[in-house]
């Protein structure tokens, strides 16, 4: 049994943790940004920022779930 990993392999792995994180402060930032403009037409202080962040960070476990666990 060969069990030689090649450059690529190395280069893969850290693609996909990128990836992660990329998702993770993608899905944060986007759907914060959406629920501080939420906020800010509806005149709020400080509420749909909070829901925002929280709906980013589900979505975002959710898409990483969905595409390397599952897959």
């Amino acid at each position: 049994m060969n069990e030689h990993r090649s450059a690529n392999d190395t280069q893969e792995s850290s693609a996909n943790g990128t990836t992660l994180v990329s998702y993770l402060l993608g899905g944060l930032a986007f759907w914060g940004g959406v629920g501080w403009v939420a906020d800010q037409l509806l005149g709020f202080s400080a509420l749909f920022l909070p829901i925002g962040l929280g709906v980013g960070l589900v979505a975002s476990i959710y898409l990483i779930y969905a595409q390397h666990v599952r897959s």
